[in-house]
């Protein structure tokens, strides 16, 4: 049988796509692109926003429709992830056969071929290599959150926080080294929670770094006012761990960020940032910002995009407010209006684009390692530094595509560092 799966969402989503293909393949079915002719269609839906809520529920309703068009068998319809735990209205998914649960996520591919009739056989377990290959493989280590910020939905769709264990984790990293993979992004809905009988992601990820075998590790967004100035204390340290850091400040006023119910102050986030650039002069930073979040003035704005000049910021993720049912922002008053949140956040983008372009401009003439992740053409590849810029590279053969190579970026365009590969 033949499964595909469409994926909404973050790196967390990513994850656990990558569990089910794998799970699919040693049930014996083939994983085929999403819009191909298949037995089994998975939408993973994401339901951060009402918008990305909406975009998967589409894409569901709308796959038995575009089989019949195309003349192929209707597939077996199922949706999962955040959209399920939204209590979105059963007359939206429409042509959905099969609503799984986040309790029952581990074992969707069991429920999938019981509602199908079908037996439960397995053929092994897939190795990480076959989906992964050799560059760069997501790992889930926790799941869940309890911060409950005002805007924010994923507590209520994904619980609390929930860990894998230590001796797990080291153990997928390691099959994942030996299988070749060249980075390992730790990924969770938020792994500063991470916590094992009293070891966190500190500890976890300094296991991680001393496996041999290991190459390159990535984190995902951490969340300021936890374990960030000791997670940078040990990236200055140890050379594997990929110098960039993911700092959510979401608003740079004091009054802002204690209506989100955020947990720290404007003064103590940039303290930890300027900590983090004392040990680290290259260190790529990078942030999300909500422009006209309810009660946000013209002076508070001005707070966030002071903030933002001010601190090294090199990726920003900026998003004008949108109200999310379920969420106690959604019922607050003094809201902003629709064309000033887009406007802020215009501004905002623009000044991300500027301060990127200066960043990548400060490794020309320096030699820099990057992960060539495919694009290959022609003696060029395509990938990302330890400090997450884009880099196009000359002279590589097409065996370079999947490792880290070395190569001295001679120029910059529109923030992609551009170079000959080092002989």
């Amino acid at each position: 049988m033949r499964v595909a799966i469409k994926t909404f969402g973050c790196r967390l989503n990513q994850a656990e796509t990558a569990q089910f293909e794998q799970d699919f393949v040693a049930a014996g079915f083939q994983v085929v692109a999403f819009g191909d002719a298949v037995d089994v269609a998975v939408v993973h839906g994401c339901a951060v926003t009402r918008k990305a809520e909406k975009d998967a529920l589409r894409v569901a309703r709308g796959i038995k429709r575009a089989a019949h068009d195309a003349g192929a068998p209707e597939p077996f319809v199922v949706m999962v992830g955040c959209v399920v735990e939204a209590n979105a209205s059963r007359t939206e998914m429409d042509g959905v056969d099969l609503l799984v649960a986040r309790a029952d996520k581990a074992r969707l591919v069991e429920i999938v071929l019981a509602q199908m009739g079908q037996p439960v056989a397995w053929h092994g377990a897939a190795t990480a290599a076959k989906h992964f290959g050799r560059q760069r493989a997501l790992v889930k280590v926790q799941d869940g959150c309890n911060f409950f910020c005002a805007y924010c939905i994923v507590p209520h769709t994904r619980g609390a926080p929930v860990s894998r264990t230590f001796d797990d984790v080291l153990a997928e990293t390691r099959a994942l080294a030996q299988a070749g993979v060249q980075e390992i992004v730790l990924a969770g809905c938020n792994v500063a929670c991470y916590c094992d009988h009293g070891r966190g992601l500190v500890e976890l990820v300094a296991a991680i770094a001393a496996q041999d075998e290991v190459r390159r590790i990535r984190l995902s967004s951490i969340e300021p006012a936890t374990v960030e100035r000791e997670i940078a204390d040990l990236m200055a340290k140890d050379q594997k761990i990929c110098r960039y850091l993911h700092l959510p400040l979401q608003s740079g006023d004091a009054e802002m960020l204690c209506a989100m119910r955020r947990r720290y102050t404007p003064e103590a986030y940039a303290e930890v940032v300027r900590h983090a650039q004392r040990l680290m002069p290259d260190l790529g930073l990078g942030t999300d910002v909500i422009t006209g979040f309810p009660g946000e003035s013209d002076a508070a704005f001005a707070n966030t995009r002071r903030m933002i000049e001010e601190l090294p910021f090199n990726n920003l993720h900026v998003f004008p407010y949108s109200e999310r049912p379920g969420t106690d922002a959604a019922k607050m008053g003094a809201s902003v209006p629709p064309a000033v949140r887009k406007a802020r956040a215009n501004e905002l983008i623009q000044i991300g684009v500027r301060k990127r372009q200066l960043f990548a401009e400060s490794f020309v003439g320096r030699p820099v390692e990057t992960l060539i992740e495919g694009g290959w053409k022609n003696g060029v590849g395509r990938g990302w530094t330890g400090a997450y810029l884009e880099s196009c590279v000359t002279g590589v053969s097409q065996s370079a595509v999947g490792t880290i190579v070395r190569f001295t970026p001679q120029r910059v365009v529109d923030g992609v560092l551009q170079g000959a590969a080092d002989s």
